[in-house]
């Protein structure tokens, strides 16, 4: 049995070597495994899937806040042009739309967090250089 591992003063570090960042030491992602705190082990999916999953995020940021932008500005032309009431009206719409702005975080978490696969045992095609 190996002795347990000390504890670190800080956080560890991964030092650089010449040697392992040379042609023959290159590593593969797709042959990468994650280990969850419950011993666990999955993958992430596909590159483009992550790809387009960001791609998808951004616009739907994008929108998210031209359309708080949009609110914004109807609110304050509204309290401008038609008083009080009116202003009052488009500013409750503004701070409706303000959740628009999470949601593409909230879309990218439930996404990736599909896109994980759970392996119970190594694949076979792993041990395949």
């Amino acid at each position: 049995m190996a002795p347990a591992p000390r504890a670190a003063a800080g956080a560890a570090r991964l030092r650089r070597h010449a040697a392992l960042s040379q042609p023959p030491f290159r590593i593969d992602p797709g042959r990468l495994y994650e280990v969850s705190r419950s011993g666990a082990a999955w993958t992430e999916g596909d590159p483009a899937e992550a790809a387009a999953r960001l791609r998808r995020m951004r616009w739907l940021f994008g929108i998210g806040l031209a359309v708080n932008a949009v609110t914004w500005t109807a609110s304050g032309l509204a309290l401008v042009l038609g008083g009080a009431r009116w202003g009052a009206g488009f500013g409750l719409l503004a701070v409706l739309t303000a959740p628009l702005l999470g949601l593409p975080a909230l879309a990218e978490a439930a996404s990736r967090h599909r896109a994980r696969r759970r392996h119970r045992s190594r694949s076979q095609d792993f041990s395949r250089g």
